[in-house]
């Protein structure tokens, strides 16, 4: 065994050294190439919004993009939502641009960014520029954006997926049953779902009747707007729907989804047309990424600055490599507060939650700035338990309409194995302990009555803070967030209705309350944390790969590596456990 251990580490290491000598390579070739050049944008272009492009929280341009040339690396390039909101709202008065070209509408982002989206492209057209849109195909996200533009044209074939949102829960307990496995959960909330699919085979009422709210209030968010925008009843557009009579092209037309039909090569003349020019390579055209960098600039010159912290992601316990830890954003608030050149701070919120005692680590880091500069909160496509619980204090919240808001409830999960290593593993543990209680928690066993007791007490301390937070920082009673809490999962619009966040907006939005909160008439934004490029990703995973090589060839280290991860699962959480698709 030592010697297959020694060999597969000297391969592996062996193949980690020629990684980095590529990787090297790449960056000494990537030091030697000219700088980037300047975009410019040409007298009466046209500005393209290709669907397929990601959109997502910040701008990342990731010059090292190895995504092409390594597997799995994963390209990091992205489009930043407030990026390419700003740059549609300057060049609605740009005179080199003539009109925008929205085109792969079979793609969509998250939802969320679709609604950031149309509402900048909408401002777009009051300035008198028209919006075109051409379908291959059509996403429901895809859709919803295109239905803003002047004209829709689709190709001939094209297929439609506006079929409605959904979430599908998978319910587990009958397969963990087999296998021996019992998830313990303690959790206060009639609606706190979370866990629900481990413990069941069948969702309960209270959770079918969150989701069933949340499908139709998200539907009517979205669906509303593409009414109001093509001129048809909402009535109308769920029996199309609903009896699927918008499965062709020509359905599109007949309802009055889609203007006009085109192909690829009658799209690109009906460019020509529309662009006043004489052949296709005559169109000034410029993708939404090259118009960024032409016009959104940073002021270097502004000596005041607004932060913007994207918190974005599960929040997660001290050394994870993902999502939201308390480890990474303490030190980045702490350095704000104590930064005087930062004037304002936006918190960007993209988070379905996580553990308790980061979240709340965090949040008493933005209750200390807060005292001294103001603080704004925008949510993206949701900020809900643990990313609600940290924001909740903010002086004021943006949400948009089909944000998922709210979940403000507490659960803990603990899994027992006992069964599985007596009935199926037919292994005995044998624990030697101190005190009576001494291995509470571990998996060997389940908990008796009195650990379970002790478990419900903890999250019911940690509820009411949980209660006690969002009062205070919304001004409402605890009786009263307790009687909108209780776990559920509120609509953007719905949140505003009870008070959960002050305003329906964006991004822009909650930048441009920040500036005018900090009194600023100029100044330069900064984000924090700093994206990670596909390289960084790349040598983390490089990291981590000779841990990996003691695992693999010590088989009872396998064995402590699956007890560990299920172990893992120990804790308290503040999260929301399911999806909303649109696609």
């Amino acid at each position: 065994m030592k010697f297959l251990k020694s060999l597969l580490a000297a391969i592996l290491g062996s193949f980690i050294a020629l990684g980095l000598l590529f990787l090297l390579a790449i960056g000494m070739i990537g030091a030697l190439m000219p700088a980037e050049e300047t975009v410019s944008v040409a007298p009466s272009s046209v500005l393209k919004i290709d669907l397929g492009s990601t959109i997502g929280e910040q701008t990342v341009s990731d010059p090292l993009d190895l995504s092409s040339i390594v597997p799995y690396a994963g390209s990091t390039s992205s489009i930043g939502i407030l990026d390419a909101v700003r740059a549609i709202d300057y060049a609605a008065t740009d005179p080199a641009i003539k009109f925008i070209y929205l085109t792969n509408c079979g793609s969509s982002s998250g939802i969320s960014y679709m609604e950031e989206l149309r509402e900048a492209l909408d401002r777009f057209r009051a300035s008198g520029k028209p919006v075109i849109a051409y379908g291959e195909n059509f996403s429901f996200g895809g859709y919803y954006l295109a239905s803003v533009a002047d004209k829709i044209y689709a190709d001939e074939f094209a297929s439609n997926n506006i079929l409605g949102i959904a979430t599908t829960i998978i319910f587990l307990k009958d397969i963990l049953d087999r296998f021996g496995v019992e998830m313990q959960l303690i959790r206060h909330g009639k609606y706190k779902s979370a866990g629900e699919q481990f413990i069941a085979s069948d969702i309960s009422e209270a959770n079918r009747e969150q989701n069933q709210a949340m499908v139709d209030a998200l539907w009517q968010a979205a669906a509303g707007s593409i009414c109001e925008s093509r001129e048809i009843s909402l009535t109308d557009l769920d029996r199309m729907v609903n009896n699927l009579e918008l499965n062709t092209a020509q359905d599109m037309i007949e309802a009055g989804l889609v203007d006009e039909l085109r192909t690829v090569n009658g799209m690109e003349q009906e460019l020509v047309t529309l662009s006043g020019a004489e052949k296709l390579k005559d169109v000034k055209m410029i993708t939404l990424d090259k118009y960024i960098k032409a016009r959104i600039k940073t002021d270097y010159k502004a000596k005041d600055k607004i932060a913007i912290i994207y918190a974005d992601g599960q929040i997660n316990p001290d050394g994870s490599s993902d999502g939201i830890t308390a480890d990474k954003f303490q030190p980045i608030i702490r350095d704000l507060r104590a930064d005087s050149s930062v004037k304002a701070v936006v918190l960007r919120v993209n988070s379905p939650g996580g553990s308790v005692q980061p979240a709340e680590i965090i949040r008493t880091e933005l209750e200390l700035l807060q005292q001294e500069k103001p603080l704004i909160v925008s949510y993206g496509t949701m900020a809900a338990s643990g990313g609600y619980w940290i924001s909740a204090g903010a002086d004021k919240i943006y949400s948009n309409n089909t944000t998922l808001t709210g979940s403000i409830g507490v659960f803990s999960m603990l899994p027992s194995l006992e069964k599985t290593f007596k009935d199926i593993a037919h292994v005995n543990p044998v624990t030697v302990r101190s005190h009576r209680h001494a291995d509470m928690g571990s998996m060997t066993r389940s908990l008796d009555r009195e650990e379970t007791a002790a478990f419900q007490e903890q999250v019911e301390m940690i509820y009411d803070h949980f209660i006690n937070i969002v009062a205070e920082g919304r001004g409402l009673t605890p009786e009263r967030v307790d009687e909108i809490a209780q776990g559920r999962v509120w609509c953007g619009n719905e949140a505003l209705e009870i008070n959960l966040v002050n305003d329906i907006g964006g991004l822009k939005d909650a930048v441009d309350y920040a500036a005018v909160a900090a009194g600023l008439d100029s100044y330069r934004i900064e984000a924090w944390p700093k994206a990670q490029s596909s390289l960084d990703k790349l040598m983390d995973s490089f990291g981590s790969a000779s841990a990996a090589v003691e695992t693999l060839t010590e088989p009872e280290k396998i064995m402590e590596s699956l007890f560990e991860s299920v172990k893992a699962e120990k804790g308290i959480y503040a999260r929301l456990p399911y999806i909303y698709y649109f696609e």
